[in-house]
């Protein structure tokens, strides 16, 4: 398993105003690298980097990458900090792991 970040859109709604409003936070999550389908660049979170909509903690400098992962039908989509060469980079790294048994 292998932990990244994601930026996690919420949706907001407000019954009193009858307004929806969207906020971004991050969060960890652990992602099998056998299931990973994926790996692309996310140009529209960096655009909402720019535009001050995603946390504070993120430097403007910071690249996003789409990943699919899962296996048959149960196909799942999700943002994480990181452009693809390093998250590709992350995955191999983790592949050459060894469990030493004693």
């Amino acid at each position: 398993m292998i932990k990244f970040v994601e930026v996690k859109k919420i949706n907001d709604f407000n019954p009193l105003q009858n307004k929806a409003s969207i906020r971004y936070e991050l969060r960890e999550v652990w992602i099998n690298p056998a299931t990973i389908l994926q790996i692309k660049d996310d140009g529209a979170m960096k655009y909402n980097l720019s535009q001050g909509y995603l946390p504070d903690q993120l430097d403007e400098r910071q690249q996003f990458s789409h990943i699919q992962y899962g296996t048959g039908n149960n196909i799942t989509a999700l943002t994480v900090v990181g452009d693809p060469e390093a998250i590709t980079e992350k995955i191999h790294r983790s592949a050459h792991r060894v469990l030493l048994k004693g």
